[in-house]
């Protein structure tokens, strides 16, 4: 079978966790059999954009952009630089060549921000099935940001109207997949594409939950892992840290070390509160391997995000390693926790954090472990591609016989 991925990042210009699961999704197809073919977007500076052989197996092909400058530049050019996604006129006719001339069997697109969003449009135009994986909110809003105290921002008119461009680009695929019923949900909320066809179904990752979540008696050290914006809460976690730990001793629970795990644009930021606060510690980036080893050894991961997330990887990560995890409620994050039996608390809010760390505290007096959920909450490249395939073949019988 030959397979077309599409996302505007890849290896080796990762940049999030989108990418993680495209290449999870090529190495594994490719060494199924398929044909597997990635169109990514690489620095503008770098000029070749060939079709590639990988060591994998699969190709990719990287089509320079200005992309991977857009933090940097003003909001009216940031703006402009979106013009021609929102308009369909980006890439337009490299698409259609590069569909005519690998010919897939099936097209699956991510996050198609800088390879235009015209991709789905072209497939219809050739005949080819299309999918689209969503991992955030970038069809309903710019930022693919929803922040909790701002979720009137999308039911503005800028907004509408950038709905109304990204559903008539998008609504030509024939299946739209998203691993959390939350985000679903929402998009059905906004009346984005209601007659759309969705399939709820968890991002392939390769990584077995452990059987059972371990707890220390003592809860002193917790591990928060992520990128370091504002947005993922974590510089309002280290400036509340002192105070937390005041708490803690108050109701007669022992300090904890907040380590930190991650880079982003807060780091100098952080590292001056770490500076005075003899708790923080700052570990900087980590590659998956050594993340993994932090989790194993720390007694709860704090995910304390003001984001609506979709799909947490952390999460997983952290129950593969047996890690007990506290996390914000909201979005799709809030409904993996509840699936994973993690504890949950109202992001921005340090009682209803002391309150979820007092019930972990209580549960880990009693019992030094406690079983993970029995649901099936992973699934493998290859199954996650027969699903998808078996709702497409149940859409076009159905389509037939209407």
């Amino acid at each position: 079978m030959k397979i077309l991925l599409a996302n505007n990042t890849f290896y080796p210009y990762q940049r999030g966790g989108a990418e993680v699961i495209v290449r999870r999704l090529a190495e594994a197809w490719s060494a199924a059999g398929h044909e597997v073919l990635v169109v990514a977007l690489k620095p503008k500076q770098q000029n070749n954009s060939r079709f590639k052989d990988t060591p994998r197996g699969y190709k990719v092909t990287h089509w320079p952009s200005s992309y991977y400058q857009l933090n940097n530049w003003p909001m009216w050019r940031r703006l402009l630089w979106h013009l021609p996604d929102w308009l369909g006129v980006r890439h337009l006719s490299k698409w259609l060549k590069v569909l005519r001339s690998f010919q897939p069997d099936l097209v699956m697109a991510h996050n198609l921000t800088g390879l235009g969003f015209s991709l789905h449009f072209c497939c219809w135009r050739l005949g080819l099935p299309s999918v689209q994986v969503f991992h955030d909110l970038q069809y309903l809003h710019p930022s693919g940001l929803l922040v909790v105290g701002q979720e009137k921002l999308f039911s503005r008119w800028p907004a509408r109207l950038y709905q109304m461009m990204t559903a008539n680009w998008l609504g030509a695929a024939k299946l739209l997949v998203s691993p959390s019923k939350w985000l679903i949900d929402y998009h059905r909320q906004l009346k984005w594409l209601p007659a759309a066809k969705w399939l709820q179904l968890p991002n392939p990752v390769s990584l077995q939950l452990a059987p059972a979540y371990h707890l220390s008696d003592n809860l002193r050290q917790a591990v928060f892992v992520g990128q370091l914006t504002e947005a993922k809460g974590v510089l309002w976690l280290a400036d509340q840290w002192a105070d937390f730990n005041r708490r803690l001793l108050t109701v007669g629970l022992k300090e904890a070390d907040l380590i930190i795990i991650g880079d982003g644009p807060l780091m100098s930021e952080l590292r001056l509160l770490a500076e005075h606060e003899r708790r923080l510690i700052l570990l900087g980036r980590f590659d998956s391997q050594q993340v993994a080893e932090q989790l194993r050894s720390a007694d709860v991961l704090l995910a304390p995000s003001f984001c609506y997330e979709n799909w947490p990887t952390i999460l997983l990560e952290a129950a593969a390693a047996g890690c007990p995890a506290i996390t914000t409620s909201q979005g799709g994050g809030g409904e993996l926790a509840e699936k994973l039996g993690y504890l949950t608390f109202t992001a921005g809010n340090l009682d209803s954090l002391l309150m979820a760390w007092q019930k972990l505290a209580e549960t880990a007096a009693k019992v030094d472990s406690w079983p993970a959920p029995t649901e099936e909450i992973v699934i493998n490249p290859e199954d996650y591609l027969q699903q998808i395939l078996a709702e497409l073949t149940l859409i076009k019988s159905l389509t037939k016989f209407s």
